[in-house]
């Protein structure tokens, strides 16, 4: 019972990580050197020239919310801020490799959010849609090149404890949307039988990231489907 108890706390944990990274400003190339990252067809798109409000971001937010039928739950800068800071994985569970942190945990949800304007809605228990607006597109540099380095090097890792141990794999996904830059991949724990599988879609237009993760990607291609067109809309709305 305590390893299938901590088996599922690390199940979560690694589907919860699916906000910890953000997006390249770079093409990815997978493993056999295809393009994964997707050019938008849309190369003077106007979002993210300055950075947006936290009132823009919600009104942006609460368009979509409404056009998906309403039901979703909105935090505003100030809660999700909060809600940030009291993230964490279990104590005493470690990352291994240790570089593999950054997509395992909430080490580095978004880079560094101390100047940024941010929002999400939860839309449905499984997916969620995160806005996160820096002063300047600079901000994200860091952030792109962290991602890219999680990427490539934690294709495979581990999470767990002196007792207990769960798999993760990480797996890039080519997924379209109007943004400049998109990434996207899915997360995969596997712990005590049980696999879990989640998504995470980035896409990056200037100051501006606009991420949905889904904890519950058992169709990566629906879900991947699902999460560009929430994408597009919120760009459309961020672009009146």
């Amino acid at each position: 019972m305590k390893n299938t108890m901590k088996a599922g706390a690390l199940l979560l944990a690694g589907m919860l990580a699916l906000s910890a990274c953000g997006s390249s400003d770079e093409p990815a190339e997978a493993s056999d050197g295809e393009t994964v990252s997707s050019p938008s067809p849309t190369a003077t798109l106007a979002v993210g020239q300055e950075q947006y409000t936290a009132d823009e971001l919600l009104a942006a937010l609460e368009a979509v919310n409404a056009a998906q039928g309403g039901t979703g739950v909105i935090s505003d800068d100030a809660t999700l801020r909060q809600y940030l800071d009291e993230q964490s994985l279990p104590e005493g569970i470690t990352i291994t490799p240790a570089t593999c942190e950054g997509i395992a945990s909430f080490a580095n949800f978004f880079g560094d959010v101390e100047q940024a304007n941010i929002a999400s809605v939860r839309l449905g228990s499984d997916q969620k849609l995160t806005l996160v607006s820096h002063p300047e597109a600079s901000a994200l540099d860091t952030l792109m090149e962290d991602n890219e380095t999680g990427l490539s090097e934690c294709a495979e890792f581990e999470m767990g404890d002196d007792e207990f141990t769960a798999a993760g794999t990480t797996e890039r996904r080519d997924v379209s949307t109007e943004a400049p830059t998109t990434q996207a991949f899915t997360l995969t724990m596997t712990a005590e039988g049980t696999t879990l599988s989640g998504l995470k879609v980035s896409a990056a237009s200037g100051t501006t990231n606009v991420v949905v993760t889904d904890s519950d990607a058992a169709d990566p291609e629906e879900a991947s489907a699902q999460a560009a067109e929430l994408i597009d809309a919120v760009l459309a709305e961020l672009e009146k």
